[in-house]
């Protein structure tokens, strides 16, 4: 049958008539009925813009190829949108076209060598993944190479720590992890091209083994440090003790002031720091140093919360001799940033709290409260117990003393269960 013929308006010009029927009908009805073929209808259309208000039913042959291709191309090949495709193949439950990735199917060949190597090996060999390997020899069943363990040989482990491992894994056919472990096993040190540690120990080298620490010995020698701490106890060399500190004797003590600490150091065969380090904590002065005080209880106190000067200025010692009492009391140094107290300020200390005193002087409370404990306050709202109220304790009940001291009767029940006085 002539084209002409089936369809008879093919080609002609669109009348104002059909322009109008595009969109009303199914493209596929409107085709049949002027006589055109569906690509000129739905050509027509979409150049109009005209959209079909009515949805084409899907035929069984649109149905069959969904999933077989994505729905992009399917879209493209119905003349449907690609979310009407993907709507429809949801709907039927359809799972997504997905490319199958190339593969090469298995020879016999290659089957016969699952198994009799590890994957990885056997992976590179066939120039597949170690993937690909695994899955196939689990698939067919195959168990996993155990590879024959090869005994070393006196000349491989000659070799040992002589070359890099991965060249004595390249000569005699082993893994270089193999190498490394049969190194490590036997206490052979690595070799480092920029030390000489695949040479023998010298005598005049093994002299200096345990005479010195370890550390010092490899700068010394130029080795590595586990170069020379294995050589230190392969030969049974014990490690370099220092000298452990001297406890200080009562006739050592005795002489400690008596001279400077430099001429008390060469005598006592000690440091000259440690001799002023124990000078400064029995409270001694240089001969030579006429104006030396000693330190009091009270001032002691002092030490390490004010400044090193500020503690000079008010006890009359040197700023250096308050660092060398803090550092003998094993006190940190106070903040230097700290801003020192004035006399009115301390005349503020326990007549209010130590959170509003602190307030008032724009100081944190810990502050107030360290220096109060320092110069001896007591707190505000307390005072101490003097010798005269703590002997009248227990001679009355806790609320007749109480009235009489003017304190708590819970104050006075404290300060007696703490002295451990009966009523």
């Amino acid at each position: 049958m002539a084209l002409g013929n089936r369809y008879p308006r093919l080609g002609a010009p669109w009348t104002a008539r059909e322009i109008k029927l595009l969109g009303k009908k199914p493209d596929s009805v409107l085709a049949r009925r002027l006589g055109r073929t569906i690509g000129e209808v739905v050509g027509e259309r979409e150049r109009r813009r005209i959209k079909l208000p009515i949805a084409r039913p899907w035929t069984a042959r649109e149905i069959r190829l969904l999933g077989r291709l994505t729905d992009a191309e399917l879209a493209r090949r119905f003349r449907r949108t690609a979310w009407e495709v993907n709507h429809q193949r949801v709907s039927l439950r359809i799972p997504p076209f997905r490319p199958r990735p190339p593969s090469r199917y298995w020879k016999p060949a290659e089957i016969k060598l699952l198994g009799t190597m590890p994957d990885a090996e056997l992976g590179q060999r066939l120039k597949r993944s170690r993937i690909s390997v695994l899955s196939q020899r689990l698939l067919l069943g195959i168990p996993y190479a155990v590879p024959k363990l090869r005994p070393w040989s006196r000349a491989e482990i000659k070799l040992l720590g002589t070359l890099p491992d991965a060249e004595i894994a390249r000569r005699f056919n082993r893994t270089e992890m193999a190498v490394s472990i049969q190194r490590r096993y036997r206490s052979i040190p690595k070799p480092d091209p920029k030390h000489a540690t695949h040479q023998p120990f010298t005598s005049a080298e093994i002299r200096l083994l345990g005479r010195f620490p370890d550390s010092d010995v490899a700068r010394r020698l130029n080795r590595p440090f586990d170069n020379v701490h294995r050589q230190r106890v392969k030969l049974g060399i014990p490690p370099f003790q220092r000298q452990m500190r001297r406890p200080w004797t009562p006739e050592e003590d005795q002489l400690v002031g008596t001279a400077p600490d430099g001429e008390i150091a060469r005598r006592l065969k000690r440091r000259e720091g440690a001799v002023r380090h124990r000078r400064v904590i029995l409270g001694r002065a240089l001969p030579s140093n006429p104006n030396w005080k000693r330190w009091t209880p009270k001032e002691d106190a002092l030490v390490g919360i004010l400044p090193d000067e500020e503690i000079a200025r008010r006890t009359g010692h040197s700023v250096k001799s308050v660092g060398h009492r803090r550092i003998a009391l094993g006190l940190p140094k106070p903040n230097a940033k700290a801003r020192a107290w004035t006399p009115e300020e301390e005349s503020l200390l326990g007549t209010d709290l130590d959170a509003v005193i602190a307030e008032r002087l724009g100081r944190h409370r810990s502050v107030v409260r360290d220096h109060r404990t320092a110069l001896g306050i007591p707190p505000f709202g307390r005072h101490f117990w003097t010798e005269e109220e703590i002997r009248q304790l227990g001679t009355a009940p806790d609320a007749v003393i109480a009235q009489r001291l003017g304190r708590s009767i819970q104050s006075v029940k404290m300060q007696r269960y703490n002295l451990k006085i009966p009523l």
